[in-house]
């Protein structure tokens, strides 16, 4: 039996519905997988372990404290999501649309939406915007003397783990010649295949 993350035609022709559990339902990534790729595809995560956590919030302190989600992220915020300190009550600009629990709130299981905020706050949200721009600046600095269609080759190795079509390079090449680097990487960063197991 061969294993693959594609489904196969014979499967999709017997069963559709997967009624018959042939193969496992797309999922979207969680919040913390989606921000940790992010940070992996563009070269920017920290992998220490241990240590500190870090705050994805401004805090200003009046009679009580106020939280307001940062604009601008530096190496302090690149560690993985599982160090990030929680505040109670508030989420995250761009991942707290994206089921996050409450911090008030133990619960068992995690619910599962897919809503417009999400896709707003992946394709907006400063943090992945800022990441984009990381993503792009790793392709020029990976390519060097290279062509545009060697930096999205590199941009779709490093957001999709596998070499890119030539389908997907000519398009991507017509992208970058019109908009350029940075918006390949916000496209590949907000795709169906960055975003979820197939």
């Amino acid at each position: 039996m061969v294993q693959s993350s594609r489904p196969r035609a014979d499967g999709k022709a017997r069963d559709a519905g997967k009624r018959l559990l042939w193969r496992f339902p797309p999922r979207r990534l969680t919040a913390e997988a989606i921000r940790d790729s992010m940070l992996s595809a563009s070269g920017a995560i920290d992998r220490r372990m241990g240590g500190p956590g870090f705050k994805v919030f401004e805090i200003v302190m009046e009679n009580v404290r106020h939280y307001f989600p940062r604009k601008t992220y530096t190496v302090n915020e690149w560690r993985r999501m599982v160090y990030m300190t929680k505040i109670r009550q508030e989420q995250d600009e761009v991942f707290g649309a994206f089921d996050c629990p409450d911090g008030n709130q133990v619960i068992a299981r995690r619910s599962r939406s897919t809503t417009p905020l999400q896709a707003l706050g992946l394709l907006n949200g400063s943090f992945v915007l800022q990441q984009a721009r990381m993503l792009a600046d790793r392709c020029e600095t990976d390519t060097p003397g290279g062509s545009t269609a060697d930096r999205v080759t590199r941009a779709i190795r490093l957001a999709f783990g596998r070499p890119a079509t030539t389908s997907e390079v000519d398009a991507g090449t017509r992208l970058v010649d019109r908009h350029g680097l940075p918006a390949l990487a916000r496209a590949l960063l907000n795709s169906n295949e960055f975003l979820w197991l197939p």
